[in-house]
């Protein structure tokens, strides 16, 4: 049985259309900025611009230009199937956010909207195509969900307050209703966020505006939630981990110890954010003595070492493919009768067809099953962000 799905890896789009080779789509808006900006690079002076000039040695500075000009970052952060054919999808260029369509049978990029104010994120389009739901994420930390039309205007926010609410999904069925997860942020007097209650999965009815709780755990934190037709919800559970750290003696006296190498390995850092911001290239060079790389990535507003939980995984199967993120990451299915079944451990999304047919995705392989199946491994990638179905006709 062959699928046609998407999904995002290292920020780029690729599409997989049943047993044809797996597609990678360039953003031509993306490519223009990014063009835009190098010719804007060489038309003003390096060194008049840059902040460090007169404060390290004008070498070094020299040496630095001659490694070539930065290209501005792009990214395809969401997607979210369309019309057939069509695939609407986010796209982060420096600090600013688009939301773009794409035809894919033409390569034809539209832009709906962009701005710098905020990011959107979290796209699902509406069963009958006229709108579509997504996450807008504030400034300040808090995240609120926000509906727009598909001819491109402002997207409207249709939840308030201080929260994170995020990933809203249509649900079926004639009501116009949205399902999302939620949590409380608490603040401290100066308005930083502190802390953050555990994700539950909440219900907006849109011609009531009422809002219902779904599931909720005080241990779990319950995110990606989707309905299905036949009445089951879906979720990705993991444990919940408050933000507030608790400083033991133990911890005190590790952390005067590790002061130096804290210090020498920040001012690396530093300075190879401050190479890669103006030359695009790292400090050292191939063949040169390296500094450990961190493979962090933020991943539902947790921040995961992808290596280390890889090679922890690896004892447990798919050593080629390991999951990127814990396996207590578990992917539920809620039937309407309360009962429970875990369908994969280690999740880190995950989609499901009109016919209960779930794909979904550990970072390193994308797997295709049903409740109560076997999963089949699709195919293998790295890092893996994000994985949708889409229809072809």
């Amino acid at each position: 049985m062959s699928f046609n799905f998407a999904y995002l890896a290292g920020g780029k789009l690729h599409l997989k259309s049943g047993d044809h080779p797996v597609r990678t789509i360039d953003s031509q808006f993306g490519q223009e900025v990014q063009e835009r900006t190098l010719k804007s690079q060489k038309r003003n002076a390096w060194k008049d611009k840059n902040p460090m000039a007169g404060m390290i040695p004008a070498a070094f500075l020299q040496q630095m230009e001659a490694m070539g000009e930065a290209k501005l970052p792009v990214s395809i952060r969401s997607v979210s199937p369309s019309r057939p054919g069509q695939l609407l999808y986010t796209l982060a260029v420096g600090e600013v956010t688009g939301v773009f369509t794409l035809d894919a049978s033409q390569d034809k990029e539209q832009r709906l909207f962009h701005n710098s104010d905020f990011a959107v994120q979290h796209l699902h389009v509406h069963p009958q195509q006229t709108e579509f739901a997504c996450t807008v994420m504030h400034k300040d930390g808090s995240a609120n969900l926000a509906v727009m039309p598909m001819d491109g205007a402002r997207p409207k926010e249709v939840t308030e307050g201080d929260s994170l609410d995020l990933a809203p999904q249509w649900s079926p069925g004639p009501e116009k209703t949205l399902v999302f997860q939620s949590a409380g942020i608490a603040r401290n007097p100066d308005g930083l966020v502190l802390d953050q209650s555990p994700f539950s999965i909440e219900k907006l009815e849109f011609q009531s505006g009422e809002m219902t709780t779904l599931a909720e755990h005080p241990k779990f934190d319950l995110l990606a939630p989707k309905l299905a037709v036949d009445g089951s919800l879906y979720y990705i559970r993991r444990p919940y981990q408050t933000r507030q750290f608790q400083i033991t003696p133990l911890t005190f006296l590790k952390d005067i110890v590790l002061i130096p190498f804290r210090l020498v390995q920040a001012i690396y850092e530093w300075l190879n954010f401050f190479t890669q911001s103006y030359t695009g290239k790292p400090l050292l060079k191939p063949g040169s003595p390296q500094v450990q790389a961190q493979q962090d990535l933020l991943i539902w507003g947790n921040v995961i070492n992808t290596e280390a939980e890889a090679e922890k995984n690896r004892r447990f199967g798919d050593e080629d493919s390991p999951a990127l993120v814990p396996r207590s990451w578990q992917l539920i299915c809620q039937r309407p009768d309360g009962e429970m079944q875990v369908i994969g451990d280690g999740v880190i999304s995950y989609d499901v067809s009109a016919d209960g047919g779930v794909i979904y995705t550990n970072g390193s392989a994308i797997y295709a099953t049903h409740p109560g199946g076997v999963p089949k491994r699709l195919l293998r990638d790295r890092p893996i962000e994000q994985v949708v179905f889409v229809s072809n006709s």
